[in-house]
């Protein structure tokens, strides 16, 4: 409150598009028809299950990831499971997310669809870790102690590329194992070596996990550009971190939404959340690493300004990634959750520590975007404006009639239509999204 009330009257006036072009963008469409069908054949095919004896207990580790179709994956795996007449639980596998409590943990997987009432299998919470190893030269390794004591732990998760690093393994089931499984300890210890420590440590870590733990085994998801489901693949201990999870990152880089467009210079997002990308904005769609002595990604597209309007629900107030915006809302202000945003900015270390604070603030929406126009070194009417939903809904979006011919010249593009971008009188903006004052 103390905040609006110093910015309620700046006002920095810019001469914003009266109209937006609709856009279409259309992208690789492969995708699993029946998802439960599809994980039954992974873990038949995998082989890993056969090691499970009936009424041993089997921990899955599920993470904090917004993941589609999630709870049918958890879901079929769990009914497999029963039918070996084993004994699974879910467990949360997800570092310091959800303020880092075992509580806050148990909430984020319920949100994210996992109930125990939908899945059929209870959660089993804690921060409770033990030690199971150390990389050479490296990390000290641990694993969340209910999993530990379970006969055997089964990790789902996600392969996609990392928001702040590039190599061979990046986000995915390797990085369950020594991040995810290792709770807070883990990822801050993981997270305190920088950029070169994931880059460098995480392959060998597996191996640790592999000859060291339980674990026996993951399901690899693969995500098109529409958050469908495109692939999943059962991976044995030997495989993660290996040449088969190298693999899919691949195939998952290739699938991935992107901007078509070689240079903005303002985007406006409407919504920014850990359930969208750890980093709240995905730094492969904006390339913004923000990364003390890392060199900021060359690729396409050249980023001038983003604008951030809103926090989405299922991020409960981590505005983690906001420091990647130049601008946001005294709206996104007031929703920020400091203590789970700063918990999970402090355990990534470097990594989080330059992401995760209050760009310039404005009053409400029309203000917020005036002042992104007004820092983007572009005439206003020749602005290159582009309006996203998130960093993952990139199928449909806004811009300003000034990218027309650019967006004429892409072959995956369409022009499906004309809106006004208008406001109430409060500044909140009332299309092509509505926010209410």
């Amino acid at each position: 409150m103390q905040l609006l009330n110093q910015i309620r009257d700046l006002d920095f006036p810019a001469n914003l598009p009266k109209t937006l072009l609709t856009i279409q963008q259309t992208f690789d469409r492969r995708q699993v028809e029946d998802v439960a069908a599809a994980t039954r054949q992974a873990l038949q095919q995998s082989g890993f299950l056969t090691r499970v004896q009936p009424g041993q207990s089997v921990a899955i580790g599920v993470g904090s990831r917004g993941i589609t179709h999630l709870a049918t994956i958890v879901k079929t795996t769990v009914d497999y499971l029963h039918e070996l007449k084993s004994l699974p639980f879910i467990f949360p596998s997800m570092g310091s997310h959800a303020g880092a409590t075992a509580e806050g943990q148990r909430q984020m997987l319920i949100n994210l669809g996992v109930d125990p009432a939908v899945v059929g299998a209870e959660i089993r919470a804690t921060m409770e870790i033990v030690r199971i190893g150390q990389v050479p030269a490296g990390p000290e390794l641990y694993q969340d102690a209910l999993a530990a004591q379970a006969d055997h732990t089964l990790l789902i998760n996600r392969i996609k590329p990392h928001t702040s690093f590039r190599s061979h393994i990046e986000s995915g089931l390797a990085k369950m194992c020594a991040i995810g499984m290792g709770k807070q300890p883990g990822a801050a210890l993981f997270h305190s070596l920088g950029v070169e420590g994931l880059r460098h440590f995480l392959a060998p870590a597996a191996r640790i996990y592999e000859a060291n733990t339980n674990l026996i085994g993951g399901l690899a998801i693969l995500e098109n550009a529409y958050h469908q489901t495109a692939e999943i693949v059962g991976l044995s201990p030997a495989e993660i971190g290996a040449d088969r999870e190298a693999e899919l990152l691949i195939k998952a880089r290739g699938l991935m939404a992107s901007l078509p467009f070689a240079a903005i210079d303002v985007l406006v997002v409407k919504q920014l959340g850990k359930n969208i990308s750890g980093t709240g904005l995905d730094t492969n769609v904006i390339n913004r690493l923000k990364i003390p002595r890392q060199p900021e990604p060359a690729d396409a597209p050249d980023i001038a300004v983003i604008a951030v309007l809103d926090l989405t629900e299922e991020t409960h107030g981590n505005a983690n990634g906001l420091g990647l915006a130049n601008v946001t809302t005294a709206r996104v202000a007031a929703k920020i959750d400091f203590e789970a945003m700063y918990t999970n900015a402090i355990s990534s270390g470097i990594l989080g520590m330059w992401r995760a604070h209050l760009p310039l603030t404005m009053a409400d929406d029309r203000r917020a975007l005036q002042v992104a126009l007004r820092g983007c070194a572009q005439p206003p009417e020749a602005a290159r404006m582009v309006f996203i939903q998130d960093t993952l809904s990139l199928d449909e979006f806004y811009v300003s009639p000034s990218l027309r011919p650019a967006v004429e010249a892409q072959p995956r593009l369409s022009i499906t239509g004309e809106i006004g971008l208008s406001f109430d009188q409060k500044g909140a903006m009332m299309t092509p999204w509505r926010f209410s004052s």
